[in-house]
């Protein structure tokens, strides 16, 4: 990527949080979220981590979406990112909040080996990879449980969701269809908030929580 991509993709990126109506972020924070798509770009070419490539497209559809969650996460101090991929909301929300530990979760390889070599080429001493399956993984001693763009989530989130312990939030961005074919699916001891996501008709964040 030419230092003209990089510039393009820097000012996409500060148009979409301005269009989000989030704060800014520190020159370095903007840095390492430029070098995120740069290597995502690059790796891209020889696996698939994104059909979303575009400067524009991506600044808003990927980056500030993600950054948008980052309202959500209140005194989390540990967060799940279900299914990461290519590293969303995990790596923009890890570079945003440096207070708090987030881990990627991902099962493919291919993926888990990119958002090593992100963490490293970031500085993220608050990010992890653990590559495994929702299924075999251990959530409980994590804050906020998330996911984004997840493979068969209306499968697998289900019973995730109704697990939540009294301490535990799961935050899902995603259609509202997708919500409710989850709640047909989960107890009604299990609440869900809903919050839209900005430049969007059909993009919501929803908070699953549960009472009591």
């Amino acid at each position: 990527m030419t230092n003209e991509q990089d510039d393009d993709f820097k000012s996409a990126l500060e148009e979409a949080i301005a269009s989000f109506g989030l704060d800014e972020l520190s020159e370095t924070q903007t840095a390492q979220l430029v070098k995120h798509y740069r290597m995502l770009t690059a790796w891209n070419r020889r696996i698939n981590l994104t059909r979303i490539v575009e400067a524009r497209a991506s600044a808003r559809l990927h980056y500030a979406d993600s950054l948008f969650g980052g309202r959500f996460l209140g005194g989390a101090r540990r967060v799940l990112d279900v299914g990461s991929g290519a590293g969303f909301p995990a790596i923009p929300l890890a570079v945003l909040r440096p207070d708090v530990e987030i881990t990627a979760l991902e099962a493919n390889q291919k993926k888990s080996l990119f958002l090593n070599e992100a963490k490293d080429a970031l500085s993220l001493a608050n990010f992890n990879v653990r590559t495994a399956r929702l299924e075999s993984f251990d959530s409980t001693g994590y804050d906020t449980l998330t996911s984004r763009a997840l493979d068969r989530a209306e499968e697998v989130l289900p019973a995730t969701i109704a697990s939540l312990t009294a301490r535990q939030r799961f935050m899902l961005y995603c259609a509202p269809d997708l919500i409710q074919r989850i709640t047909e699916r989960i107890d009604p001891l299990i609440k869900v908030e809903t919050h839209p996501v900005p430049q969007s008709e059909t993009r919501l964040i929803a908070l699953f929580s549960r009472e009591g």
